[in-house]
């Protein structure tokens, strides 16, 4: 036996000496820590899950954990379960805990609670307290734990884990907070862990040296005593499902309590019985590491009762703060933990994506587990040959099919339910790479534009808008015919024909009613007078006359008369079997440069009207002898309006229809 064991044998034996050494100075009153948790001195542990592995050599943690709990000391009356009294109502305390690594399998801590505000029934009778009301705060019982590791998990799987626990009576005996003698626990603490989870139990024992009983008279016969603490939990990185993608969080659910050991037994009847000696609760917390190489950790939880045990409160919550330098490759892959994927589980170097700290079980992904897998990066199918399992299969042509069943194995080909033709090449009769077994036209080739160019037939027009697609500008949007090549087959961009297009028209789907009323936005407005009517005999009248400046080296209308010209553009946008011929009167002087200097005015109105509308032949300049007798030619400016030798539309001068509120 070597010297470091030998020395932990010795001190054990001497503590446990000690305490039952204690046992004859025992308090004539019972002295309890009534509190059913305390904070584990591990850095890395939650509120139940405690990790099987020390810290390491020389780690040094320090931690501080306030919690508060709603009733923990509920005491019960003789015979009945009704409450007797309350010694403590609120609960508010505080716990310092320091750990340090001592080689790579122990580890010793020291943990040292402190009530800093706590209140409760009064007066409390002399059997259960020696003063009438409770301190309101105090110092609990210090604590020295030790943990070996005997089987450690690192890397996940299977660990095992020896815990010790020894207070000493430093608390104080009126406030419920120490145990006024010293206590020892051991446990042993079993766990597995499968990458991201682990699952986790515990059992121990607790030698307490008071046995003392509260009278019967005054609370109902509690016998206080040894103790069996027991736990179980699961803990769980979050990050498997994508909601904590630093790989940060441990998320905890777990219960722990205890069972009486003597003078009570587990399940003894004796005063009370076991019930009242055995608290449950169930714990919920959550530990998040802060940091850039994640020294710092914060702890938050909350535990209830599940039970009506001395020390079970109905609630209680924790938050701690604590620092834990570590190793910064704590899965020790070579991959620092703070771009490491997977900071607790190492890298399987397997040469696929060894950059990102995570093993990847299944590199090719068919399914077939990389241990087990021949050809761990070429996906391939299962066999029954350990080193056929998971290759694909053989297939010289490389027309995937196997050349097991390849009836032209050294020519690519395609699969068919013939064995004959298993494989073999098809015919394509229109060489448009489409096998004529798949081809729905075999003997017309597909043109290969993109748009359905699986099923071997041509698509002369996509979008079925009559324009063929050499002639489509937009040949997989359904559009209109238009003489621009640049917007021939593409969809309408003015909707209700108002000369405004959609994306910028505040009512794309109702026309503007130009009548001198915000006449810019796209959207019928009541009031005012309208700029254009059109009679039944389709006369033309103008609100306001046209302005058009310059002659035959230039000429264009002026801005002021374009919301006319839109008016005039809608008119002829509604009825499309129209178009409007335009005259303007030359000037005085030489009558030659006059009639040029006309037209180039009445070509400066078709230019525009024509930007207003998607059809060809909208408006046409007329000579000013052809429309000098129609309606308004004094102003200089006449219109007729050229249709079919069919009966006149009706009037287009009708009442505006009820404006569309704006947006």
């Amino acid at each position: 036996m070597s010297l470091s064991i030998r020395g932990l044998f010795a001190a054990a034996l001497a503590v446990v000496l000690t305490i039952f050494a204690a046992r004859a100075h025992a308090q004539a009153l019972p002295s309890l820590d009534t509190r059913t948790w305390r904070p584990s001195t591990d850095p890395n542990a939650g509120l139940v899950v405690e990790p099987a592995v020390t810290p390491g050599a020389g780690v040094l943690s320090f931690g501080a954990y306030s919690h508060y709990a709603y009733r923990p000391l509920t005491l019960r009356r003789t015979g009945t379960d009704d409450v007797a009294l309350r010694p403590l109502e609120h609960v508010l305390g505080l716990d310092a805990v320091a750990n340090v690594g001592i080689g790579s399998r122990f580890a010793l801590g020291l943990a040292v609670p402190l009530v800093l505000y706590q209140d409760g029934s009064r007066p409390l009778p002399p059997t259960v307290s020696q003063v009438d009301k409770v301190p309101s705060s105090a110092i609990g019982d210090l604590a020295v734990t030790m943990k070996g590791s005997l089987i450690r998990n690192e890397g996940g799987g299977f660990g095992l884990a020896a815990l010790g626990n020894v207070t000493f009576p430093t608390g104080s005996r009126e406030s419920f907070a120490g145990e006024g003698a010293m206590t020892a626990t051991a446990r042993m603490l079993a766990e597995y862990t499968l990458l991201v989870a682990t699952a986790q139990a515990s059992l121990g024992y607790k030698l307490r040296t008071d046995h003392r009983t509260w009278p019967a008279a005054e609370v109902g016969g509690y016998r206080f005593g040894d103790e069996l603490p027991w736990s179980f939990g699961v803990a769980l990185k979050p990050g498997v499902f994508g909601v904590d993608p630093g790989n940060r969080q441990r998320w905890e659910l777990g219960f722990h309590g205890w069972l009486p050991a003597g003078p009570v037994g587990p399940f003894g009847a004796g005063d009370r019985g076991s019930a009242a000696l055995s608290p449950v609760m169930l714990a919920v917390s959550n530990r998040i590491e802060l940091g850039r190489y994640r020294d710092a950790f914060i702890l938050a939880g909350i535990e209830i009762g599940l039970s009506d045990a001395v020390g079970v409160p109905g609630f209680r919550g924790v938050i701690g703060i604590g620092w834990a330098p570590r190793d910064h490759d704590m899965d020790h892959d070579g991959i620092k933990d703070d771009i490491d994927g997977c900071p607790e589980i190492p890298e399987d170097k397997d040469g696929f994506e060894d950059a990102d700290g995570c093993p990847e079980i299944d590199n090719d992904d068919d399914g077939i587990l990389d241990r087990e897998d021949a050809c761990p990066n070429v996906k391939g199918v299962p066999s029954k040959d350990p080193k056929r399992n998971g290759c694909p299969l053989d297939d010289a042509d490389g027309d995937g099919v196997a050349d097991a069943v390849d009836a032209c194995p050294k020519e690519k080909g395609v699969a068919t339910n013939d064995p004959k033709t298993n494989g073999c090449p098809a015919s394509d009769q229109d060489n448009d790479g489409i096998p004529d077994i798949l081809d729905k036209c075999p003997t017309q080739p597909e043109d290969k534009d993109g748009f359905q160019d699986e099923d071997g037939c041509p698509d002369p027009d996509n979008d079925g808008d009559g324009i063929t697609d050499r002639d489509d500008a937009c040949p997989n949007q359904a559009g209109e015919p238009s003489s621009d090549p640049a917007k021939n087959g593409c969809p309408n961009t003015d909707r209700d024909g108002d000369t405004y297009e959609n994306d910028v028209d505040k009512c794309p789907d109702i026309a503007e009613v130009f009548n001198g009323v915000d006449d810019d936005d796209g959207c019928p407005d009541e009031g005012g007078k309208l700029l254009v009517t059109i009679d039944d005999k389709r006369a033309v009248r103008l609100a306001t006359p046209l302005k058009i400046t310059g002659d035959q080296t230039g000429a264009d209308v002026d801005p002021s008369s374009i919301p006319t010209l839109r008016a005039l553009a809608l008119e002829l946008n509604r009825h499309r079997d129209w178009t409007l011929a335009i005259g303007v009167r030359p000037g005085p002087g030489d009558a030659t440069k006059a009639q040029l200097d006309a037209l180039a005015r009445s070509f400066a109105v078709v230019r525009v009207l024509s930007s207003f509308s998607r059809r060809d032949g909208v408006a046409e300049s007329i000579a000013w002898d052809a429309v000098k007798n129609r309606p308004q030619a004094e102003t200089g400016v006449a219109f007729l309006v050229l249709a079919p030798s069919t009966p006149a539309p009706a009037p287009t001068a009708t009442p505006a229809p009820a404006p569309a509120p704006k947006p």
